[in-house]
């Protein structure tokens, strides 16, 4: 196997490069975020670094050479077989001997052609090719699951005795990681920055979150509303804020922060909901640097709706990268019975899922994610 590494604005970017000029078998080994070299990379956006492994005989150059090789051998067997063979209509056993020949010619060109068709599209094992199908009917991303069944082969070749299935959730696993939810540390307070689109669920999320830490945990639970722009977002947390007697602070210019902070001084935890940011809202991106700036939130909460389409995840993610450091909450799991979207969320930002939420139901419908249950529904159903 040789490797290459690309460098590219995004993951999309780089694979689109990656399967363009090394295949559709190439597999993602590495990424990382990278400067250039020279004041101009130092202080220049950092850009995304892919290394891929492939085998230089699979590469699409290479398996053209092939075809266009066999198809020239064929055309030259196909030309002197008919120069060699003139038809003599009268003759029915000519006529016959020359019919065998051509079946038996044209028999081997497809033989060899099935050979490096195979090669191209890469045949599975009927185990792994099975898997394969499952991976894409939950929607994980083409390019990804056939990176996941490439290693799931090759794994299986060196490990007698062992499952496809096994080794495939083995690798899912990997991709996920361990699950990482919010803990509190005693006599400190933890401030929790929640980002995410319109939509998406994030006052309902902050709500169960604020919930299950008041009521479940007993821990002192405080409120700050950045989202000025939704009245009806802010009269559903102030309702619920009220239920769970939770403070809140609603703050419509950044230099009210620091009254609203000291307003929350005895707080255990305290929740920070903004507003959704759309692609391109450069005024809104400022807004969000500079409540991390004045907050200093020890965690981050990026939510991401299950049921959004892969391209979205990817423009979403795009939108916050600005963010260095964050995990997940993937919400509205119970809109689709398809859990694939979870594994294209974490191979796409390489980030921890720390919740999950199934419902509209608070504080109960949000849980850690289980991804022994999750890595089952993907692989076996």
């Amino acid at each position: 196997m040789q490797v290459k590494r690309y460098r590219a604005n995004d993951m999309k970017q780089a694979m689109d490069a990656a399967i363009r000029e090394l295949g559709s078998d190439a597999v993602m080994l590495t990424s990382r975020k990278v400067r250039g070299k020279g004041l101009k990379g130092l202080f220049g956006k950092p850009v995304l670094e892919v290394t891929f492994g492939y085998d230089p005989s699979t590469v699409p150059a290479v398996q053209k050479k092939k075809v266009d090789a066999i198809i020239e051998n064929s055309n030259k067997a196909f030309k002197n077989w008919d120069n060699a063979m003139p038809l003599p209509m009268a003759n029915n056993e000519q006529l016959e001997k020359r019919m065998d020949s051509f079946e038996a010619m044209l028999t081997e060109f497809m033989k060899k052609f099935d050979i490096v068709k195979r090669d191209i599209t890469y045949d599975y094992p009927d185990e792994v090719q099975a898997l394969l199908r499952r991976m894409v009917d939950t929607q994980v991303r083409e390019e990804l699951a056939h990176s996941l069944a490439k290693q799931t082969e090759q794994l299986l070749r060196n490990q007698p005795g062992t499952s496809a299935a096994e080794i495939l959730e083995h690798l899912l696993h990997e991709q996920f990681g361990r699950a990482e939810p919010i803990l509190h540390k005693k006599f400190t307070q933890k401030v929790i920055l929640v980002l995410g689109p319109t939509g998406v669920g994030k006052t309902t999320s902050i709500v169960k979150l604020a919930a299950d830490f008041a009521v479940k945990q007993r821990k002192k639970v405080g409120i700050i509303n950045t989202d000025t722009y939704r009245i009806g977002a802010q009269e559903q947390l102030q309702t619920y804020a009220d239920i769970l007697g939770v403070p809140i602070q609603l703050v419509y210019y950044p230099d009210e922060l620091n009254t609203a902070m000291d307003q929350m001084s005895d707080r255990d935890i305290v929740f920070v909901d903004t507003a959704g940011k759309r692609p391109g809202d450069e005024q809104h991106k400022e807004d969000l640097l500079e409540l991390t700036r004045v907050l200093k939130p020890e965690d981050i909460l990026l939510c991401i709706s299950a049921t959004t389409s892969f391209s979205s995840i990817v423009e979403m993610v795009d939108t916050y990268g600005f963010i260095d450091e964050y995990r997940l909450m993937i919400t509205k799991l119970d809109e689709t019975k398809h859990r694939g979207a979870l594994l294209n969320i974490s191979w796409y930002t390489h980030k921890p899922i720390a919740y999950v939420t199934t419902g509209q139901n608070v504080p109960d419908d949000i849980e850690i994610v289980d991804f022994d249950t999750l890595v089952k529904q993907i692989v076996r159903g």
